[in-house]
């Protein structure tokens, strides 16, 4: 995972940093609802991404959050 999601999770969300592993599911990282809206308007107003609540809802894992986020960030 990259740092500037680390980050985020942590400093922005209050996310526990011991739950943030790339295999971790969204459940299990601690995220609700409110959370995963917050990460959603985070997103956008920081790197001017569209992901939306159900394109963050439908990761898996933190890993593949992270592909999809660096994915956006990069046009590719």
């Amino acid at each position: 995972m990259t740092g500037d999601l680390t980050r985020i999770l942590t400093d922005d969300l209050k996310l526990p940093a011991d739950q943030l592993t790339d295999d971790a599911s969204l459940d299990h990282a601690g995220f609700d609802s409110l959370a995963v809206v917050e990460l959603s308007v985070l997103l956008t107003d920081r790197y001017g991404i569209d992901i939306t609540d159900n394109d963050i809802k439908n990761t898996a894992t933190l890993g593949q959050l992270d592909l999809l986020i660096t994915t956006k960030r990069t046009g590719r």
